[in-house]
């Protein structure tokens, strides 16, 4: 097959985090199609200026436009249905195209005017398309109600490129309540993401002498208030803020971690690859109770639910958790690690890939 795939964001030297699972898709991708042929329009990385970014976005789009009007493909995977939507959409009037659209969260859901122009803009695209690929059940649902006039039948549910195999070295010790307790939180630092509510509960804990510490990685738009947040209620001591990390950075880091806290308020997280990928390592998970992570947090089984938003629920859960006996603790260890399985990239892809095999 000729594939062509599409996507506005791809990790960079310089900002090696951004759009890591759009890298681990295409490279997934071209080696199994190793019989055809496997290219890739792209941005990588951010831009940090409006100058920058306006140049970036041209280039984008010329060599998008270029591809689509005067290329020849069997399949043109598109990551997002926003940004590269008007390309799409100008090469319609010239030609019929093979498109298969994978959505997430802010395309389906979006977070400020310009992508929802952009996501009007792509609505009759995605009638028109050959699949659409969600990245959860939960999501598909949302996916079926905003686009209507899509084809229910052609959306498929593949978990966004799945979590890479470096990810399932599991962690080789169980909390018997001789340490503090390792909380992880590795997330963007943006409104919705629930930092506050990770922050909140663990001031609750310490208030009430239950030892723990706090490890925080991610980058984002709210980064300074964090730190601000962290000091201004005595946390320097308590919770490590990291900032952004590379994926064999994450990789190691998880198997630092007792549990792993996954506090979003967001509707339009569809799926939190990140809570995936820390069960990988035997990690169990605390989320909350909402959106994509409702789609493998089983409650008791590979950690805990919590309303969303609610500090006190969460320390709450916390502390259930540290009540348990070393048995217990090694139980959900055990069930995280193997629910996880199922998301492994090698299983994950030779799904999909199988699957839009037969669109050709």
């Amino acid at each position: 097959m000729k594939i062509l795939v599409v996507s506005n964001m791809y990790p960079s030297a310089d900002d090696p985090s951004y759009g890591t699972f759009i890298r681990n898709f295409y490279e997934d991708l071209a080696a199994r199609n190793r019989d055809g042929l496997t290219s890739l329009t792209t941005i990588r990385g951010r831009r940090r200026s409006k100058v920058a970014k306006l140049a970036a976005y041209a280039s984008y789009y010329t060599r998008l436009t270029t591809r689509l009007l005067f290329g020849r493909y069997d399949l043109i995977y598109v990551h997002t249905v926003t940004f590269p939507t008007p390309a799409l959409r100008l090469a319609t009037l010239f030609r019929r195209l093979p498109v298969v659209y994978n959505v997430h969260g802010d395309d389906v859901l979006p977070s400020n005017k310009m992508k929802t122009v952009l996501r009007n803009m792509a609505t009759p695209l995605l009638a028109k398309a050959r699949m659409i690929v969600a990245p959860s059940e939960y999501f598909k649902g949302v996916v079926a109600e905003v686009f209507p006039a899509a084809d229910r039948d052609k959306i498929f549910v593949s978990p966004s490129g799945g979590v890479n195999k470096g990810f399932f070295s599991r962690k080789t010790h169980i909390n018997t309540g001789d340490t503090p307790l390792v909380l992880g939180y590795v997330s963007r630092i943006d409104p919705g993401k629930g930092w506050e509510t990770y922050l909140q509960a663990i001031k609750k804990l310490k208030d009430k002498g239950i030892a723990c510490r706090g490890i925080m990685a991610g980058g984002g738009s709210q980064a300074g208030e964090l730190r601000r947040m962290i000091a201004d209620n005595g946390l320097t001591d308590t919770v490590e803020y990291l900032g952004p990390l590379s994926q064999p950075e994450l990789m190691d880091l998880n198997r630092r971690f007792d549990l792993f806290i996954f506090p979003t308020r967001r509707k339009a997280e569809s799926l939190g690859l990140v809570g995936i990928e820390a069960m990988a390592a035997g990690v169990p998970v605390i989320a909350s109770a909402m959106a994509g992570a409702t789609s493998y947090v089983s409650n008791g089984r590979n950690g805990f639910l919590f309303t969303p938003g609610s500090a006190d629920d969460l320390a709450k859960k916390i502390m259930e958790y540290a009540s348990l006996t070393p048995q217990r603790k090694q139980e959900l260890s055990d069930n995280a690690h193997s629910d996880a399985e199922e998301y492994e990239t090698g299983v994950v892809s030779q799904r999909l890939f199988k699957k839009i095999s037969t669109l050709v």
